[in-house]
């Protein structure tokens, strides 16, 4: 019971952090391209983006099972999960107008694997040098 109350604070903390700022992105951009009406069929498909993007994080990142699998596989499961309701939802809310939009769709893929590429980075290089100086040090702790 107690990890499910904490799951739901996750959801609950996560979703209202993403959908304040997705709210504020949405009237920035409308701000600045002078449209500036933003509709509530529009705010409830991005509630449902959030919603959709929190779960996916919280059971990617935050269930036990999850977490023993290691962070490299918790990324590309989020990434599985959430990318293809985002695409999804980017057309069903107009971002994505056409199939054959290049330059919406490089800039997309450009992003996703930038993220994708860095997070490996730093898993790999960084943390695996954290890992072993923490390691190094608890031995030498332990041995006094």
């Amino acid at each position: 019971m107690e990890n499910l109350k904490k799951l739901l604070i996750y959801i609950r903390n996560g979703l209202a952090l993403i959908f304040s700022w997705l709210v504020i992105c949405t009237i920035i951009a409308s701000l600045t391209v002078g449209s500036g009406a933003i509709s509530a069929v529009y705010l409830i498909k991005l509630f449902v983006l959030s919603l959709w993007a929190v779960l996916s994080f919280t059971v990617c990142f935050k269930t036990n099972w999850a977490q023993k699998k290691g962070f490299i596989f918790s990324l590309t499961l989020f990434y599985v999960m959430f990318i293809p309701v985002e695409i999804a939802m980017f057309y069903y809310m107009g971002i994505f107008n056409t199939a054959g939009n290049i330059s919406s769709w490089l800039i997309f893929a450009g992003i996703v694997l930038g993220a994708y590429i860095v997070s490996l980075i730093v898993d790999f290089f960084i943390m695996k040098k954290q890992a072993i100086l923490y390691t190094e040090k608890v031995r030498a702790f332990n041995t006094k």
